[in-house]
């Protein structure tokens, strides 16, 4: 009886530690990917970089023009 417990512990254990592993290889799988997902498209790291670019230097575009209209006055 003793020798059951045992043998249906090590069975889990043994499956459990397969489940952990298969799992572990899909995740060192996915994170090799180079791929984002934003809002529901895909974008690698060139195209993320170009878009903060722009998004940049349009936020810098808007604080001249206001600093502009402020130094005028208006």
């Amino acid at each position: 009886m003793k020798k059951d417990r045992i043998e249906r512990f090590l069975n889990t254990l043994l499956k459990m530690t397969g489940m952990v592993a298969i799992v572990y290889v899909f995740m060192i799988a996915s994170s090799c990917d180079d791929n984002i997902y934003i809002g529901g498209y895909n974008k690698d790291f060139e195209e993320i970089s170009e878009l903060i670019f722009e998004t940049d230097s349009l936020i810098m575009t808007i604080q001249k023009d206001l600093d502009s209209l402020n130094a005028k006055g208006y």
